[in-house]
């Protein structure tokens, strides 16, 4: 029997992949949902990609006490997909999951997905997740229950409740990534660039409305920085994602006019975020106008990945600068 296929009284094993970098503050309580799990059968790789706090030594005290537990380091910073990519490439269970280290999950979660996925026969199973600050439930990521056959790709983002397309709140088949060849790349919204790949693939999607994991909203977290850096970089990572979309089913002649157009309407609000933070700058004009080119230079580019989501990419530009006119001058 493979490792990969290594079951304990008839339960598979499910790999926990959890990608850590200066978590510390939150480690325990995410390893201690994780360990709770009425699912025993885990292994919990604990990705450490060079956090500059005491994380790695809080990993080695919970692999000491727990033989399931299993601290794996970068040897320099490489950001979350590639450390997520490093657990993927560790995992020896036939069905994996990733639990950011900042977050924590339910005591049932893996046993009502690992359930649901049995009873549908499905590649991937996905629930509803709570977004909490403060120690506040401040609202939701929810999902419809029910499954389907090749969850089509204008689905991820045309319906609500909609696909979530976030790594977290999903149990998957590890074949998906290993036999695919599909990884998360190295940018900001590594997520989004990835789990269409892994829907185009997946024969079969079920979904739980419950909620199982609890989503840390944090105002110092990477995709809340205001500064303008990290304003330009979530723009880089937006435009990264949507070319690596773009050329993935480019290849496979997979396109959709419906998957087009309402990825764009996933897109422009979050487009739209990045300059009403720039907005929100006491030089908003500067910060503005630093925003709108970090727009303009991968929108007008040759990138033959923009022109597929947008070939009307001139007249969006003009749009986005007409909006913004008046606070500019």
């Amino acid at each position: 029997m493979t490792a990969s296929s290594e079951e304990v009284g008839g339960a598979p094993l499910i790999s926990v992949v959890v990608p850590v970098y200066n978590t510390e503050a939150y480690l325990r309580e995410c390893l201690d949902s994780i360990l709770g799990q009425t699912h025993g059968n885990l292994e919990i790789l604990c990705v450490d990609d060079c956090s500059p706090d005491n994380s790695a030594e809080l990993i080695r005290e919970y692999a000491e006490r727990d033989p399931r537990v299993t601290l794996v380091q970068h040897e320099e910073n490489q950001g979350l997909g590639p450390a997520r990519n490093t657990g993927i490439r560790a995992a020896t269970g036939a069905l994996i999951g990733f639990v950011d280290s900042d977050d924590w999950i339910e005591p049932e979660m893996y046993a009502r997905l690992l359930e649901t996925m049995q009873r549908e026969q499905a590649d991937i199973v996905q629930c509803s997740a709570a977004r909490i600050s403060d120690g506040r439930n401040i609202g939701s990521y929810p999902v419809s229950g029910g499954a389907r056959n090749k969850f089509t790709m204008h689905s991820m983002f045309g319906e609500r409740p909609k696909f979530v397309g976030a790594a977290w709140n999903k149990l998957y088949k590890t074949s998906l990534f290993l036999d695919n060849d599909i990884f998360y790349p190295a940018i900001l919204f590594e997520d989004v660039a990835t789990t269409p790949r892994l829907v185009h693939c997946a024969k079969r999607i079920a979904s739980l409305p419950e909620s199982y994991l609890n989503y840390r909203y944090r105002d110092d977290s990477i995709v809340n920085d205001v500064s303008i850096a990290k304003v330009e970089k979530r723009i880089d990572g937006l435009f990264s994602a949507m070319i690596i979309l773009a050329g993935y089913f480019t290849a496979r002649k997979a396109y959709s006019l419906e998957f087009v157009l309402n990825f764009r309407e996933y897109l422009m609000p979050q487009l739209e975020r990045n300059i009403r933070i720039a907005q929100e700058f006491s030089d908003r004009g500067e910060a503005l106008e630093c925003c709108l080119r970090a727009i303009e230079v991968h929108l007008m580019g040759t990138e033959p990945g923009i022109q597929y989501f947008f070939p009307d990419r001139v007249k969006v530009m003009q749009g986005f600068r007409n909006r913004t006119r008046s606070t500019i001058i």
